[in-house]
């Protein structure tokens, strides 16, 4: 198997395009892109029928912890939500976001350059989830606006969180009432984010404080210090008539007015890179905000089912068009990267293990001394539609 520890097992690939492209290779006449048409279908059925299942009893879970419907009181079945829903995300192949990455995330140089407090006490529970890595450049203005810097950087493709404030009352023990959401802290909150910067992820937090950087306070500070020192030892020995001499009081006072006028300004210019973070944190949540509360049930197993039919295909595709190179499980994860690589250009840790043990659950898998196959497409069918006609069948 190839050597992919940092690659992610995420298929960002429509089911669709990847079915097209399997069928238009050389190696597929009419009649075997008609059958492979029909499994694809057959297990899209199945993976549909078993998402709507968990998807209506995570809702039906969740009914009671929607912050929309403003709940009072102990959150009831919180971690048996969660633990459904976590097997969903690895089905999904989301993987949760570390305290490393987060804190290297609110410790790094955010693409605004401002600083960032979020208030983690706050939360009863937290948990982020990441999908997928994209590369992406910005830019940011610098030497007074003559010039724009790149900065380039890892995005997440999607990010998942999941808060629980906690109670009215631990703000008031702990003289925090001013930050209290009042009746929407109530409930499980779950946001659904797009395009995430990987050093960006304090942006989404609701309970977030702007704060001064070292280098803003400098800026400000500074030029004050250094002002006072230099009116101390010229005009000191003056004022307090160690030095003979006449006190120019206007020019004290012109260098007091330039220091200040200095600080002012740099101070607002402070204030415009505040505004202009929080302005650009506004059209982040409006234009990367993808789903909200039980919206996000719906988006994740929807990916979470279209993950699993991917996978399934594509192992259920090689096997069966490449019976003769008698694959075994790290050829055919092997085979299946360089696949995806050469046709879309992108690489993915294929979970080549997942992939059979759906196949085998199924029965469309066959091994033999360490080589794998699959049933041929016909009988497939058949044992397909078995299962499909299991489902409904009310006892006759």
């Amino acid at each position: 198997m190839a050597d992919l520890k940092d690659v992610p097992c995420y298929i960002p690939i429509s089911r669709s395009r990847v079915k097209d492209a399997l069928i238009a290779m050389d190696i597929v006449d009419k009649d075997l892109a008609k059958e492979l048409k029909q499994v694809s279908q057959m297990l899209e059925a199945l993976w549909h029928h078993n998402s709507q299942t968990t998807q209506e009893k995570l809702k039906s879970i969740y009914e009671h912890l929607d912050p929309f419907e403003h709940p009072h009181g102990t959150l009831p079945r919180v971690q048996h939500f969660l633990k459904i829903f976590d097997g969903v995300l690895k089905d999904g192949n989301w993987l949760p976001i570390t305290d490393e990455e987060l804190k290297e995330a609110i410790e790094g140089e955010d693409v605004f350059p401002i600083s960032l407090d979020v208030r983690f006490d706050e939360f009863l529970e937290m948990r982020l989830y990441k999908l997928g890595v994209m590369p992406f450049t910005t830019f940011r203005k610098a030497f007074f606006g003559l010039k724009k810097i790149p900065i380039e950087g890892i995005a997440y493709d999607r990010v998942l969180q999941v808060i629980q404030y906690k109670e009215e009352e631990w703000f008031k023990a702990n003289k925090r009432m001013k930050n209290f959401p009042g009746k929407d802290a109530r409930g499980l909150h779950m946001h659904l984010f797009k395009s995430v910067p990987k050093l960006d992820l304090e942006t989404i937090f609701p309970n977030t404080t702007p704060n001064m950087r070292g280098i803003d306070r400098l800026k400000i500070l500074a030029p004050a210090l250094a002002g006072i020192v230099t009116i101390a030892v010229k005009f000191g020995p003056i004022l307090f008539g160690d030095t003979p001499g006449d006190t120019n009081l206007s020019l004290i006072l012109g260098t007091l007015v330039g220091l200040f006028t200095y600080m002012l300004r740099s101070y607002l210019a402070y204030r415009k890179t505040k505004e202009s973070y929080l302005a650009q944190v506004s059209k982040d949540l409006y234009f990367k905000g993808q789903a909200n509360n039980s919206a996000v049930i719906n988006f994740v197993t929807d990916l979470s089912e279209e993950q699993e039919v991917k996978e399934a295909i594509l192992a259920y595709f090689f096997l069966l068009v490449e019976a003769d190179h008698g694959h075994t499980i790290e050829s055919l994860d092997d085979r299946v990267e360089k696949w995806i690589s050469d046709t879309f250009g992108i690489k993915v840790a294929f979970e080549v293990q997942d992939a059979l043990k759906k196949l085998s659950e199924l029965g469309l898998l066959e091994e033999a001394n360490d080589v794998i196959s699959v049933v041929p497409p016909k009988k497939a069918l058949k044992i397909l539609d078995r299962i499909w006609d299991e489902i409904y069948n009310f006892g006759e």
